[in-house]
């Protein structure tokens, strides 16, 4: 979501839960799976990095990395897994250093996973121009800036007819076991 003054805003933690070390939970989109997700390996922080480097590839391209050719999904799984993707020809050498550098299917290789964490993310050559500093305090000027009344004006969002829907059993049994 984009607040106010034009800055991303971060809204749904609906899958968020603290972690010390390792967590086992499967869930998520499942093109933005990292390799240690689908593999039931344990993972941390590192599958974020994945999914940041998944997002940067998509926004870029308007397509997936690993969804392209295959939209069986256990196809784009076995994908991931080894990190078999191909990039747009349009991506400069620097963007391509960033997403080779994150869709890293080795965790010990992965940026953001590394010693100096984000700070090797934020100092790669595709950030040179970002000034992380004034993002942070938006002393900066953002691209697109909504024109809003005030919290609670939802006139930027689209509006749909409320739908009723009819769900179907999805087997002989369901109907049997509606009530159990």
């Amino acid at each position: 979501m984009i607040d106010h003054k034009g800055f991303v805003k971060i809204t749904d933690f609906g899958f968020c839960k603290p972690i010390k070390d390792r967590t086992y939970t499967l869930c998520g989109t499942p093109e933005y799976l990292s390799p240690e997700v689908i593999l039931n390996k344990g993972y941390g922080f590192s599958a974020d990095w994945w999914a940041f480097g998944i997002l940067i590839f998509e926004m870029s391209s308007g397509y997936s990395p690993f969804s392209v050719g295959h939209p069986e999904q256990m196809k784009l799984l076995e994908r991931i897994c080894v990190g078999k993707y191909k990039m747009p020809l349009n991506f400069s050498k620097e963007l391509k250093s960033l997403i080779d550098s994150i869709l890293q299917v080795d965790l010990t290789r992965r940026c953001g996973n590394l010693k100096n964490g984000v700070e090797d993310i934020k100092s790669h050559p595709w950030f040179q121009e970002i000034d992380w500093q004034h993002i942070f305090k938006q002393e900066i000027k953002a691209p697109f800036v909504p024109k809003v009344n005030g919290p609670g004006d939802y006139s930027q969002f689209d509006n749909y007819d409320d739908i009723k829907l009819e769900i179907a059993p999805t087997c002989q049994y369901e109907k049997e076991f509606a009530d159990f």
